[in-house]
């Protein structure tokens, strides 16, 4: 049946094109031969498309809210990362992973986060068009996005697959590209911030002109960027040390902050001068001289009198470290032997970026308009981190010839209390050890400072090309089918990158290192300060990651006016559209063995995704001039999918919606949207992994006596435990149980219904003024995510929650038949699934005000007020739909659950005051107040939640950053802005152990501090 139905669907389709084309070429031969043009449309009211819709907003008037930011503010703000911007903006909140700040591996994107929701799950446009792709998770990277030719930025909330297909779960970013620009413009910008001098440079050069008689015309941008990058050394102050939440003395609180950490006094009660528990240093346990623990050995009196004789009586759980030398050992303390992470990281990141980008269109006659785009993008960034460490189990010789006798004792004493056969694995090696046979076990924690910092280099070329043809048909008839205009394109666009990391170390290569070779002396000598240049070069290995995207579109589409009503025409628009997407992801066979420490495992990637789609819109006028109201009208919108993919298969997605004028000030306005999203090629063919995590096997004797009910018993029996067998610990001998995660062919689209509603003022008492006023509220269900959220929920969900054996999340467990252990080759798949659900709603608020005073020193002046902002009433995040009960509540919170903060309150106003060719303009940036969720989320679940008096940083407050700028324009051809980002050189706020990096949330508030900005622009 559904073949049939795809069948129709898609005949209709054809029908839809057929009569297209039997529209287009009458009136091209037409026009070829007689050169008459089509039918006038209604001019009286200006037609411009809005992002949100394909039709005509008759007057700017659309059903959903769009926020516009013009290229005046792109100037004004000195932003040379057009992200930056955005992300200033109430709809975007901050991303760990994107932008200026993003000093992760794999990192050098910008990405838009969208309401919150991630960015693979908004829309980026080009003129209406999807534009490059960055990799397996297909969102786009606005580094490719040209900013010289940037007219406007067009953001629309929620649910617009209907218009624009999938991925467009919390809306469209549609950035409108100038493609009549004529002459040659050159500007040339350099800013830096203050503390650490750190340069960046932009120099954009456009040229366009039009010919034949201005039928056509030709727009070609060069942009170059250079920025600089500086670590947190650099910067000092409250970037330095890492700081993590504890208790210090008030005396020694500004020890720790210049980087002095002092240990807390025994039995103290310890408050900060603001007399609340205070910051401690928050360094890695991973040391320079190593720290050692001894491992799964019972103690005896002989390695108690081993470990005395060796100055190590009474050794605790953080085990022992050395002097430099390497002979004096001693117990390793907290914060004193601690390793600063800090220093080598950066801050901002490095970027150095090359865009070419052409545009041109031509007018063949009346009816034929041909138009082509070509882009292409080398982004190259940089990041550095930390030197790498390496932890873990390790063999080595009890007569390690650069260990003291007594320490070579302690582990003679190790050796022989092993018990059966010990196994010690470390990256790819696995091996033994028994009793007395001269190898005994280490937990090692060396940082190796002698390789040099980590660090990373992405060099991403972008390249898309578009041809299309538009252009008017007439109409069919006075009637009906009026005022046709049609639109026909194919876009290709493919983006490689390569990025190359240096400073991780082999864990196979660690081990072989540790132990002696024909009674040679190892060649690692990892305690104290004693590795060798040789010795570090023998473990230390640099790795090449590649990978490439590309996706096709091929989209036509025909719109114009069906027939009249009594309040107006009915405006149509339809089509049809076939994507694909293809991406993989190749990786250094180093990383892909699992042998690394310092860098991220990984796995290759390599799939496609296509997708036939036909859709279509209509607006349908319902009052005009009417004493009813001044006009109304509704709207509706649908899209058929069909994917090539088994968990999607055909979906629809569409909309509903309205407005209504009672008089001409007054605009009400409303939209219901039903979206999805199918998955990207990484959530798909993502490599499958197989770890070892801890976790507890609700069928063995570690589950918790009170849970070893009937009710599991007989899931455990139905899911292939022998009855004998259940509740036993062979059933799990050991903690570890090994899952399977990655990508899941089989996995289905999220879906999402969006709401919208709202007001739009422009009373004609108030000139100038504008306000609108618009709710909003998102629901996603069936948010991709691995299985259950992870090993254990998956095996509580499947024998303590849903106990049904058919459930999905018990088909992912594989055990074996005679045992009843959790078994290759399955394990416990945690591949991903349609796993959570978010939601949110709030408010957006948006206001302009423009009026004129004669009073200026040029004659008079223009004052522009603008205020964009949002309140956020809900972020709700439910990790596993199948447990509804459990929710994270995270507006208003940060924290380690709800990640980057989610303010209530957060927005942008400016002023600007223009008098002849003076330019003076005042921006404010705030964002609200927020809550760690460790106190937050079990005080809203009804929990037992901690004393705020107990929290180092329990709450940010309210921030607020002021922008100045200035502008002159000293005659036609040269114009002059100079402006300062953070006036007043407000640090972030530091929040401890919550932060991601830098003590701070880089990704949310401003860590460049006071940054100062020229730019000139000549015109020819």
């Amino acid at each position: 049946m559904r073949t049939n139905h795809k069948r129709r669907v898609f005949m209709g389709c054809e029908t839809a094109i057929a009569l297209a084309t039997a529209f287009i070429v009458p009136a091209l031969a037409q026009a070829q031969t007689t050169g008459s043009t089509p039918a006038a449309a209604d001019t009286a009211v200006a037609e411009v498309v809005v992002t949100g819709s394909r039709l005509a907003a008759r007057g700017f008037r659309a059903p959903t809210p769009v926020t516009v930011i013009g290229s005046e503010e792109i100037g004004l703000s000195g932003t040379q990362n057009v992200e930056t911007l955005l992300n200033d903006t109430p709809q975007f909140l901050g991303s760990q992973n994107n932008g200026p700040t993003a000093n992760t591996v794999p990192g050098g994107t910008a990405t838009l986060n969208l309401r919150g929701f991630g960015a693979q799950r908004n829309l980026v446009l080009v003129n209406g068009r999807r534009f490059t792709i960055t990799g397996p998770d297909q969102t786009t990277d606005i580094n490719t996005v040209p900013a010289a030719l940037i007219k406007r930025v067009e953001t629309v909330t929620g649910g617009s697959s209907a218009v624009y297909g999938s991925d467009a779960i919390t809306g469209v970013v549609n950035f409108i590209m100038k493609d009549d620009f004529e002459g040659v413009e050159l500007t040339g910008e350099a800013r830096q911030d203050t503390h650490t001098k750190t340069k960046t440079y932009t120099a954009d050069l456009t040229f366009g002109t039009n010919f034949a008689d201005h039928r056509g015309n030709v727009v070609v941008a060069l942009n170059y960027l250079d920025r600089g990058g500086y670590s947190r050394a650099d910067r000092g102050g409250w970037a330095m040390p890492t700081l993590a939440d504890g208790c210090v003395t008030a005396a020694s609180y500004s020890a720790t902050r210049a980087g002095t950490p002092l240990a807390i006094p025994a039995g103290q009660t310890c408050l900060s001068a603001g007399g609340r528990p205070g910051l401690i240093f928050g360094g890695s346990g991973t040391i320079p001289n190593g720290r050692f623990v001894p491992v799964g050995s019972p103690s005896s009196p002989g390695l108690t009198a081993a470990l005395a004789a060796a100055g190590l009586s009474g050794l605790g759980s953080r085990g022992f470290t050395f002097d430099d030398a390497g002979k004096a050992a001693r117990p390793a303390t907290t914060p004193g032997d601690d390793y600063d992470l800090a220093p080598a990281n950066y801050i901002v990141i490095p970027q150095r970026r090359w865009l070419a980008n052409m545009a041109a269109h031509y007018d063949f006659n009346a009816h034929v308009t041909g138009y082509a785009e070509a882009n292409y993008s080398n982004n190259r960034v940089s990041m550095q981190l930390a030197p790498s460490g390496f932890s873990g189990n390790f063999l080595v010789n009890v007569n390690n010839p650069y260990l003291t006798p007594q320490l070579q004792d302690v582990l003679r004493q190790l050796d022989q209390l092993e018990v059966g056969t010990v196994r010690a694995t470390n990256g790819t090696s696995s091996l033994t050890t028994t009793a007395g046979d001269g190898l005994a076990i280490l937990n090692v924690n060396r940082r190796v400072p002698e390789i040099g910092a980590r660090t990373n280099t992405t060099d991403r070329s972008a390249f898309r090309t578009a041809l299309g043809v538009r252009g008017d048909l007439g109409s069919v008839s006075e009637s009906y089918l009026r005022n046709l205009k049609y639109d026909a394109y194919y876009t290709y666009t493919r983006t490689t990158d390569t990025s190359t990391s240096g400073g991780a170390i082999s864990l196979s290569k660690v081990q072989a290192g540790l132990l002696s070779v024909n009674g040679a002396p190892p060649v690692l000598n990892i305690f104290g300060a004693n590795l060798s240049p040789q010795a570090a070069a023998s473990i230390a290995v640099a790795s090449t990651n590649y990978t490439e995207s590309s996706q096709q579109v091929l989209a036509a589409s025909l719109a114009g006016e069906l027939f009249d009503t009594w309040a107006g025409p009915i405006d149509f628009s339809a089509g049809a559209e076939y994507r694909k997407a293809s991406a993989r992801f190749v990786p250094d066979s180093f990383l892909a063995s699992g042998d690394v420490s310092g860098f991220n495992a990984a796995k290759s990637t390599q799939g496609s995704e296509s997708v036939k789609e036909v859709y279509g819109e209509v607006r349908v006028p319902v009052l005009k001039d009417s004493p009813l109201g001044e006009r109304a009208s509704v709207n509706g919108a649908f899209r058929y999918s069909d994917y090539d993919l088994s968990g999607v298969g055909g979906v629809w997605t569409y909309s509903v919606g309205g407005e209504y004028a009672p008089i001409s000030d007054i605009t009400l306005r409303g939209q219901f949207q039903h979206a999805i999203r199918a998955p990207n090629v990484g959530e798909l063919f993502g490599g499958n992994t197989i770890s070892g995590p801890s976790a507890v096997d609700p069928c063995s004797s570690r589950q918790p006596t009170a849970q070893q009910t009937a009710a599991v018993r007989a899931v455990c029996v139905a899911t292939g435990v022998p009855a004998a067998s259940v509740f036993t610990l062979s059933v799990q001998p050991n903690t570890f149980i090994s899952q399977v995660s990655g990508g899941n062919p089989n996995v289905g689209p999220e879906k999402s219904n969006t709401t919208t509603f709202g007001v739009v003022l422009q009373p004609r008492f108030v000139p100038g003024l504008a306000m609108s006023v618009d709710y909003f509220k998102i629901n996603l269900d069936g948010a991709i995510a691995p299985l259950g959220g992870g090993i254990s929920n998956t095996l509580s969900l499947c024998y303590n929650t849903i106990q049904d054996a058919s459930s999905v999340f018990c088909k992912a467990i594989t055990r074996d038949p005679l045992t009843g252990q959790i078994a290759a080759p399955g394990y416990v798949t945690t591949t991903n699934g349609n796993t959570g659900g978010l939601k949110t709603s709030g408010v957006d608020f948006d206001a302009n005000y423009r009026f004129n005073l004669a009073w200026g020193p040029f004659g008079g002046s223009r004052f522009d007020i603008g205020s964009n902002f949002t309140y956020t009433d809900e972020f709700t995040a439910t990790p596993v739909q199948a447990l509804p009960a459990t929710k994270n509540y995270c507006i208003g919170a940060f924290g380690p659950t709800c990640g980057q903060p989610i303010p209530r309150w957060k927005g942008v106003s400016r002023v600007t005051w223009r008098s002849g060719p003076a330019t003076l303009s005042l921006r404010h940036r705030h964002i609200g107040e927020v809550t760690v969720d460790t106190y937050l989320l079990p005080k809203r679940l009804g929990a037992a939640f901690p004393d705020k008096a107990t929290l180092t940083t329990p709450v940010i407050k309210a921030q607020n950053y002021f922008d100045l700028t200035a502008g002159y324009e000293v005659n036609k051809a040269v114009s002059l802005t100079a402006g300062v980002r953070n006036l007043f050189d407000k640090n972030p706020p530091i929040v401890g152990s919550s932060a991601p990096s830098d003590n701070t949330f880089a990704a949310t508030y401003d860590v460049e501090g006071r940054v100062v900005y020229a730019s000139v622009t000549a015109r020819f």
